[in-house]
């Protein structure tokens, strides 16, 4: 094996492997999947932190006494490794080290749809070999080559920027909660700086802006038929700057001056980089959900910030809160009828859980601004709960047979599965 290989395998040589702040929700879950035989694919934007998962990964292996030479990493995105099948790396691999064939192998490959004929080759590994197989890719890279070959070898897990009590552990550990003002300080900063781990241990408007254009060149406009990558970009700066808001293709055609079909492709484009989310109307009627306008979420507030300025806390707080639920896999939608709304409803008509984010410091169960919960309430009476997200208070009101439980933001991020 020459120095590249060495270089990305220190442990081979009894080196200490740096695999930076630890992500454990990621890592304990993926370390319990280390028997089974499917192919695991990590999938997020870029500099979400896949890399250092799968070195975390690796590192928790040798932690459990996996011998070191039967552990391999590749950085397939290197010059020197991307133009040679993935195949003919491990074969180069079990002749270094005279591993019989039959030996477990764990390969670990980042990048992996920078390797000519990847699809292919993991399925061929998957079946012939014995090998356990971890790799990384852009969703985007993903879908448009793999053309479904991997159906029924790979288990996907999307990895998220930083979840706030990630941010916190990235900011040197929590504050007692005692100390609950600083909780408050600690998700103002959230809501500015975001999620992507290099950018919270070192923020700066010029690695986010620059993270966003290496994404629509590398992610989108290299792979995509997208002939104008201006209205990619002012697409994009569109729903940026109205997060929150129930989006009308007609009325983003209207202004970008594109088809009302190149609008929703653009759209599905910027949701396979990982950048961002749509939301449907929560309601029975099937035809309604797949009609009604989507509200449409950006996977990280940091970025939206960076777009949209720093002004806008109530749109960066319901952003962060629906992160939130999509982070735990909760399935929700907006609830709306005329102009009344409210922000994310999870469960069934029977049993449902309303959750409205209002980033305010005060709470008025007479406010006009709960109208859209009013209206819900009276709509699904056997509604038992109400979740309202504040920006610091907290307490609980009894309406009729509802219970009103008001959380600040900083609590609901850090406990959500308690409230929900």
């Amino acid at each position: 094996m020459d120095a590249i290989h060495l270089a990305l395998n220190p442990w081979w040589e009894g080196k200490a492997l740096e695999s930076g702040i630890s992500r454990p929700a990621y890592v304990e879950r993926l370390a319990k999947f280390l028997d089974r035989k499917q192919i695991e694919i990590l999938v997020g934007s870029r500099r979400v932190g896949k890399t250092t998962l799968l070195k975390q990964l690796i590192k928790e292996l040798l932690q459990k006494g996996e011998d070191a030479k039967n552990v391999y990493y590749l950085a397939l995105d290197h010059p020197a490794l991307s133009g040679k099948p993935i195949s003919n790396h491990l074969k180069e691999m079990r002749k270094f080290f005279l591993h019989d064939r039959q030996k477990k192998l764990f390969l670990f490959l980042d990048e992996v749809q920078e390797s000519p004929n990847w699809e292919i080759e993991l399925k061929a590994l998957c079946d012939l070999e014995s090998v356990k197989i971890f790799c990384t890719g852009s969703t985007a890279s993903l879908i448009k080559s793999q053309g479904g070959k991997l159906t029924g070898r790979q288990i996907v897990t999307p990895v998220y920027p930083l979840s706030f009590s990630e941010f916190i552990l990235f900011r040197g550990g929590p504050p007692s909660f005692s100390e609950d003002y600083k909780y408050e300080r600690l998700v103002e900063e959230y809501l500015q700086v975001g999620g992507y781990p290099e950018h919270v241990l070192h923020p700066s408007i010029e690695y986010l802006g620059n993270l966003l254009e290496d994404i629509m060149a590398r992610d989108l406009i290299r792979l995509f038929p997208i002939k104008k990558p201006f209205a990619l970009r002012n697409l994009f700066q569109l729903i940026a700057s109205s997060v929150g808001s129930r989006t009308s293709f007609h009325k983003l055609s209207r202004v970008l001056d594109l088809s009302v079909d190149t609008v929703k492709e653009y759209i599905s484009y910027l949701e396979s980089a990982f950048l961002v989310s749509s939301l449907e109307k929560w309601t029975s009627s099937w035809s309604e959900k797949v009609y009604a306008a989507k509200k449409i979420y950006l996977w990280d507030t940091g970025i939206k910030a960076l777009i949209s300025g720093h002004e806008d806390k109530g749109a960066q707080a319901e952003n962060a809160a629906y992160m939130e639920l999509k982070r735990r896999g909760i399935a929700c939608g907006y609830y709306a009828e005329s102009e009344r709304e409210v922000d994310f409803v999870t469960g069934s008509p029977n049993h449902p859980l309303p959750i409205e984010v209002k980033y305010v410091a005060s709470f008025d169960w007479h406010d006009k601004r709960v109208a859209g919960i009013k209206l819900f309430l009276r709509s699904y009476p056997k509604t038992k709960k109400v979740i309202v997200v504040s920006q610091n208070i907290e307490a609980e009101e009894r309406v009729q047979n509802q219970t009103i439980q008001i959380a600040p933001l900083w609590k609901f991020l850090l406990r959500s599965t308690a409230y929900l």
